[in-house]
């Protein structure tokens, strides 16, 4: 697949901010990996963050930090996401003979990968400890805050930093 099929593909489903004219052919490529063990999935960045006391945070404060899947699995959200991620959650428990299979759209910022949609079903996915089948489709281009405000996090320092990891 190439950049223009990625946009078609996932496009209108990303709700994530990204600058989509600041990535094409020329200076991006997508990658298909298939990741089918849970601890990697939990390794996996969300495009979820917290601020510095751990409540909920958007993207666009420079002290609000991403989370991994593991660690929004983990968190204390408010009522309605917390719902949502339990309902899913209880559906893949109810379906936990067959494999949850997902596609997700995902952005490669060094040897990590953003996952850009579909973040409840995947969290609630991990929660249900079912076998995984995840095909993340993933867009390498600039790492560039520009492209996605949340990028400036593995740009110049450990997205891990401070958090005792």
């Amino acid at each position: 697949m190439d950049v223009s099929g990625f946009k078609t593909l996932f496009g209108e489903s990303v709700r994530t901010w990204m600058d989509w004219d600041a990535v094409g052919e020329d200076n991006a490529s997508v990658e298909d990996r298939v990741i089918t063990e849970r601890a990697d999935v939990g390794e996996l960045w969300t495009v979820w963050h917290v601020d510095p006391e751990g409540n909920p945070g958007e993207w666009s404060e420079p002290q609000n930090k991403p989370l991994q899947v593991s660690e929004a699995a983990v968190h204390d959200w408010p009522e309605d996401r917390r719902a949502k991620i339990e309902r899913m959650r209880e559906q893949f428990t109810d379906e936990k003979d067959e494999p949850v299979v997902m596609a997700l759209p995902a952005y490669r910022a060094g040897d990590e990968f953003i996952v850009l949609d579909s973040n409840h079903r995947l969290i609630a996915a991990y929660l249900a400890e079912v076998p995984l089948r995840i095909l993340a489709v993933v867009l390498d281009g600039p790492l560039s805050a520009r492209v996605l405000p949340g990028l400036r996090h593995f740009q110049d320092q450990d997205p891990h930093a401070g958090r005792g990891n």
